[in-house]
This record gives C-alpha cells, sequence and structure tokens, in this order.
C-alpha cells in the first residue's frame, strides 16, 4: 500500500469520527443541537396530533368524552406536564432561531467574502457575527422559556 492510501485509509473514521464530540466548535455544536430539536420537535407535533385526536373523538368526530377529558387534564395539568411544555418551549424558540441564522449563512449573507487558504486554517463561518448570532438564539429561547415558566407557575400574566 503506497503511503498516499494509508494516510487516506487512516482518516477515515466512518460514523465514530462524525460522532465524536471533541473535536467540535461552537457553530458545530448549534448544528448538532438544530438536528437534535428538528426530530425532538416532529415527535411532539406527531403526539400532539395524535393527543388531539383523541380529544375530540377521533374520526367520527364525537368530541371529547368526560373521561377523555379528565384523562387529557390529567397527563398536562400538572408540574411534570407544565416542565414538558416549558421544555417544549424552550426547544421551539431555539430551533427557530437558530434555523434562521443557517438560512442567513446558507444564503451567503453573513460569511464574507472568500479569502486565499492560510495556515492556520480558520473557516469564515465561525467569525464573530455566527457566534452572536447563536448567543441571541439561546437569549431568545431563554427568555421565552422564562415567560413559560412565569404562565404556567406563576399564574396569570
Amino acid at each position: 500500500m503506497s503511503s498516499g492510501a494509508e494516510g487516506k485509509a487512516k482518516n477515515r473514521r466512518g460514523l465514530s469520527g462524525w460522532l465524536n464530540p471533541y473535536h467540535y466548535n461552537f457553530e458545530r455544536w448549534a448544528y448538532v443541537f438544530q438536528r437534535v430539536t428538528g426530530v425532538a420537535i416532529l415527535a411532539y407535533v406527531i403526539g400532539h396530533l395524535g393527543d388531539t385526536s383523541f380529544f375530540v373523538g377521533g374520526p367520527t368526530g364525537t368530541g371529547p368524552s368526560e373521561s377523555s377529558w379528565t384523562f387529557i387534564s390529567g397527563l398536562v395539568e400538572n408540574s411534570f406536564g407544565h416542565l414538558i411544555l416549558i421544555l417544549v418551549v424552550l426547544v421551539v424558540i431555539f430551533h427557530g432561531a437558530n434555523g434562521i441564522r443557517l438560512i442567513v449563512s446558507e444564503l451567503g449573507l453573513i460569511l464574507g467574502r472568500p479569502s486565499p487558504i492560510e495556515y492556520p486554517y480558520r473557516p469564515k463561518s465561525l467569525r464573530s457575527v455566527q457566534r452572536v448570532l447563536i448567543w441571541v438564539a439561546i437569549a431568545l429561547a431563554l427568555v421565552g422559556t422564562g415567560w413559560a415558566v412565569l404562565i404556567l407557575f406563576g399564574g396569570s400574566i
């Protein structure tokens, strides 16, 4: 085997290389969290559609019965249900704000002009604008979560 082929084989880490979190930077963690929150939101929406369908009486639409109302209220009208709703608010707001950052980045509006590659290589996508926008997404998610906590645990606003 030639030295070029050995180097190429050595650099192939496959799935274990992709899942290795030690070489991730701040932007990569935000991107991974974007993917994870997308799957979580999809699972929540599917569960919520099933829950709502059950509540209204299924395909026949006979309306909520007393037992279904009691069952659904028992699931969400407690501290654990409120914590789940607060987590949903956190995830949805971060996913939306970070998604806007990713869209703007993909359109090239915040990446800047291309430049020659110079050692040590620093990706243009990691400029301060990207980091600031990630922190803005985190701040918006925390403000929305705080508001949800006030609504669910603090009474009316």
